[in-house]
């Protein structure tokens, strides 16, 4: 690892300077042939102004590596109290190479207090095993004082936490032209929250009107295949009867009244219909044998009838 330090030490020097303005930093870092997943280069230390919460900035990096090219934009957002840890920025738009997942390197953030700075972690390898030349240009939507150039490196492979693009997201839409209101149409929250014509989404999405699609999954479980097993308890007709009567609907599946107030999961209740339909289908396949039993019964007594009916006949 002292080699790899030294050597990246060495190559980010001989690279030349970078270009900034108060808005906007370039700069780029270079890797050596032999780097690990993990290695990184913390490059820059920036200076949000308004108590550190005027904190946005857009990421962009490049690189190619002989066969090999990507590149990503990533978003971090710093606010006021941050915490001092390291956390992934998401990206807003990746260029992989070949396919979905292809990159060797991600932007991390530090968001600590007064001290927030940025460094590039290598996540991968791929290309061919020569130096690897990361540019690196930053944006800063909001107001940044400055930026201070930074040259510290390492292995770290002990991220696991992400850093929040934003605390809060809407997409308005509507007529320019108009002097009527825009409309909600996305709605994105701090707890994950999305919202489609709401702004105040209560579920991990919330459509406030009417869904189209080709094709909707749902997963549900446990799926009612243990209605067929031998230990389960099939509530007779006359229960079932009794239940109907007492309180208008079947057992188990919710009233008029609670879907009106609270709506219906269309999972479980995909689950609760094939379960009454399994249950009468059950119902059915006892009817039969009965129906069975008792035609047999009939046939045995009409055989009978006739055989006394001859004997009768024969006196």
């Amino acid at each position: 690892m002292r080699k790899l330090i030294a050597t990246a030490i060495l190559l980010f020097f001989g690279f030349g300077g970078n270009a900034q303005t108060g808005d906007l930093y370039e700069t780029s870092v270079v890797f050596p042939a032999g780097y690990q997943v993990g290695d990184y280069i913390e490059f820059v230390k920036v200076a949000p102004l308004a108590s550190g919460s005027s904190g946005y900035y857009e990421i962009s990096i490049s690189y190619t590596r002989g066969n090999m090219a990507a590149s990503a934009t990533h978003i971090a957002s710093i606010s006021h109290a941050n915490p001092a840890v390291w956390r992934e920025a998401g990206r807003v738009n990746a260029n992989n190479y070949i396919s979905i997942g292809s990159y060797n390197f991600t932007v991390d953030c530090n968001t600590e207090p007064a001290n927030p700075r940025f460094r590039i972690r290598a996540v991968a390898t791929y290309g061919l095993a020569t130096d690897l030349t990361v540019y690196i240009r930053i944006r800063s939507v909001n107001r940044n004082a400055g930026w201070t150039v930074l040259n510290q490196t390492g292995n770290d492979v002990s991220v696991t936490k992400l850093l929040p693009m934003t605390n809060d997201w809407t997409l308005l839409t509507g007529n320019p032209f108009s002097n009527t209101s825009a409309q909600v149409a996305i709605k994105a929250t701090v707890n994950g929250n999305v919202g489609i014509g709401t702004a105040s989404p209560t579920e991990k999405l919330s459509v406030n009107g009417k869904i189209r699609a080709q094709e909707l999954k749902i997963e549900a479980a446990p799926w009612p295949d243990y209605v067929f097993l031998p230990s389960y308890r099939l509530m007779p007709l006359n229960e079932i009867a009794s239940f109907i009567k007492k309180n208008g609907h079947l057992p188990e599946v919710p009233s008029a009244k609670e879907v009106s107030e609270q709506g219906i999961a269309v999972g479980a209740s995909q689950a609760v219909l094939l379960k009454k339909i399994e249950e009468l289908t059950l119902h059915l396949i006892r009817m039969e044998k009965q129906l069975l039993i008792q035609e047999k019964k009939i046939d045995d007594q009409a055989k009978t009838i006739r055989t006394l009916s001859v004997k009768q006949n024969k006196r």
